[in-house]
């Protein structure tokens, strides 16, 4: 008996969810086009920096494309055409610029990091294949960084708008979205804040009231208090912050365990989002692009738990089977 259940429990673990199957050809198509892009932009690259970067990515974009393939050939997931060996170009090698050639890879390297959010997102059946895609994503995250670093170098990327309320005697500066990322992800830190402790207050689960207060104390409050430490350095306004403490609900019934931690599910997917849009729009000041990298890839972490936690309790919808 006990080799049956844990038969029936792996078998549980490798099923796919048919928007898995999707994200995973998605994710092997996309990354087909970009080998197609980068191997013609290498044809065009003149500053020997750019060309070594383009190498590098185009190395790990390979690697991942294996991964994708070895996961839908073991579920047997038809993929598509793939991209040509080898690019040559024989006309003038003039036509496109390398500040061209950076920029456009930029952008894509900042819609991979949001594309692979998605696919994370939504893959919940399959814990190994979730699992690939955050590895996958992390690496990504290294890129992205890696190229605005490279283009803030070369010069090749705009700059936005200064944040002019800076303190004097604070020798740093900021764009205004940085200043606005700061003060935005603050005030949100405030509502998970007040909607953590209204909900350990209405939860009745043993482990999810641990995880409600783990996640208030050692994850929201300690955040809250860097990002407004933050703020005041750079001299931004601060809202009011949440209660201390909060008055108990009379009725403990109003709502379930599973819809609070589909809730609680939901606000870090909302989490993972605002860092990420934070760490893109962070061209400014490398140390604040970086807070708001840390917190992303924190997310992440959180989401991949919760998810986990969710499963074994039963709380988590389950969508529609691809085999």
């Amino acid at each position: 008996m006990v080799f049956s259940v844990r038969g029936f429990i792996k078998k549980k673990q490798e099923m796919l969810s048919v928007q898995e199957v999707h994200n995973l050809w998605d994710m092997l198509t996309s990354k087909n086009h970009a080998i197609s892009l980068f191997q013609v932009y290498l044809n065009f690259t003149h500053d020997p920096i750019l060309k070594m970067f383009l190498k590098e990515y185009l190395a790990k974009v390979k690697h991942d494309i294996e991964t994708f393939k070895n996961i839908m050939n073991k579920y047997g997931i038809k993929s598509g055409d793939s991209p040509p060996k080898c690019v040559h170009s024989n006309g003038n090698n003039e036509i496109i610029s390398d500040e061209l050639i950076g920029r456009t890879v930029f952008t894509f390297a900042q819609e991979h990091v949001e594309m692979l959010l998605r696919a994370i997102r939504t893959s919940t059946t399959n814990d190994g294949v979730r699992r690939v895609f955050i590895k996958i994503t992390y690496g990504a995250i290294k890129n992205l960084e890696g190229m605005i670093k490279l283009l803030k170098l070369k010069g090749w990327i705009d700059q936005p708008p200064i944040y002019p309320n800076v303190p004097p005697d604070i020798q740093e500066i900021i764009s205004t979205s940085e200043a606005f990322h700061l003060w935005d992800q603050l005030t949100f830190r405030y509502d998970n804040i007040e909607q953590t402790k209204l909900y350990s207050l209405l939860a009745h689960d043993g482990d999810f009231k641990l995880i409600l207060k783990q996640g208030l104390h050692n994850v929201l409050q300690k955040q809250a208090a860097m990002l407004e430490k933050e703020c005041c350095y750079f001299g931004l306004s601060l809202p009011k912050g949440p209660a201390e403490t909060m008055k108990y609900a009379a009725d403990t019934e109003l709502v379930d365990d599973d819809y609070l931690y589909r809730m609680i599910l939901a606000g870090v997917q909302g989490a993972a989002s605002l860092h990420a849009q934070s760490f893109k729009q962070s061209i400014t000041n490398d140390r604040v692009r970086k807070i708001f990298r840390e917190l992303l890839i924190g997310e992440i972490s959180h989401y991949d738990k919760l998810v986990k936690f969710g499963k074994l309790k039963g709380w988590l919808f389950v969508p529609p089977q691809y085999r």
